[in-house]
């Protein structure tokens, strides 16, 4: 018999959907970049359609499509050979010289660092939140976490290739 419960979904299939877009979303693309992130979106959006009453029923239902997520990915990166996150942005698309050398600056960090980042950052997650989604531990959050921000910090001061905008800031230490 199937199990036919709504964990945390009382309206259906509608609330699902809008949780995969508002909460799904921003890690697809933190992990994936816009583009591939986006079109895993929508794949998984139709996966959960299909099979909308098991994904409903289900206790961490956007964990579980987070990893179909990551199973489709394979054939976005591996077959079709697209970029995901981008190692280097062009000049000319940013104007903002500060947005240009953020991006830069998330290229540089691992995928699974550029997503906790992001979403306890960026999104305002919590790291029990990012770990339930992740399907990790907590503490294998906090490490990400921490060692992303500490690249960050460590990029910040030393990437000649950052614009001059940040790359004539001085280090800490040297500033006094």
């Amino acid at each position: 018999m199937e199990n036919t419960r709504n964990h945390g979904y009382p309206d259906g299939f509608d609330a699902l959907i809008d949780e995969i877009r508002s909460r799904l979303l921003p890690a697809l693309v933190s992990k994936w970049g816009i583009e591939v992130g986006s079109d895993l979106c929508s794949e998984v959006e139709e996966y959960a359609w299909e099979y909308r009453r098991k994904v409903i029923a289900m206790e961490n239902p956007l964990g579980y499509l987070y990893r179909v997520a990551q199973s489709k990915s394979r054939s976005h990166v591996r077959w079709m050979n697209r970029n995901t996150f981008p190692s280097r942005f062009p000049d000319v698309v940013h104007e903002d010289m500060q947005l240009h050398d953020t991006l830069q600056m998330l290229a540089g960090l691992n995928p699974d660092q550029r997503v906790c980042v992001m979403l306890v950052h960026a999104f305002g997650w919590t790291y029990a939140e990012v770990a339930d989604l992740l399907g990790v531990t907590r503490a294998v959050v906090n490490h990400h976490v921490h060692r992303g921000i500490a690249r960050l910090r460590s990029t910040a001061f030393t990437d000649p290739l950052l614009s001059p905008s940040t790359a004539t800031t001085l280090p800490l230490e040297e500033q006094s």
